[in-house]
């Protein structure tokens, strides 16, 4: 390989690595109306059961689909006394902790098997 390719294909290497290995620093603001964790991993076990419900109702019309993702979802967020605003700014707080959501989505997921299990 002749010297000035071979310092061509150094160069971008050393610009793909450290590209790759750059961390984005971001703060992200504790919101003013975060949900508490063990809420939201109940607010997520019931929108997983509502959506089980409207996957039973995909035969029908779209329109009555959306219907009932549009009603069932806001009874979600009327049970637990919250706003649409509220759930998207917690959702997104808790989404830039992976390990976080993590632990709240296994939680979920412990919650409904334990709930599938009592069903049978």
């Amino acid at each position: 390989m002749k010297p000035e390719k071979l310092i061509y294909f150094l160069f971008l290497t050393l610009i793909f690595q450290f590209s790759c290995t750059r961390q984005i620093e971001k703060e992200v603001l504790l919101p003013d109306d975060l949900i508490p964790k063990e809420e939201m991993v109940n607010i997520i076990v019931d929108l997983r059961l509502y959506d089980a419900i409207i996957k039973t109702k995909q035969r029908k019309a779209a329109t009555e689909v959306n219907f009932y993702k549009y009603y069932l979802h806001n009874s979600i967020l009327e049970k637990y006394d919250i706003t649409r605003e509220s759930f998207e700014h917690s959702l997104t707080y808790y989404l830039y902790d992976v390990e976080v959501m993590d632990e709240i989505y296994a939680d979920a997921i412990t919650k409904l098997s334990k709930m599938k299990s009592e069903a049978e």
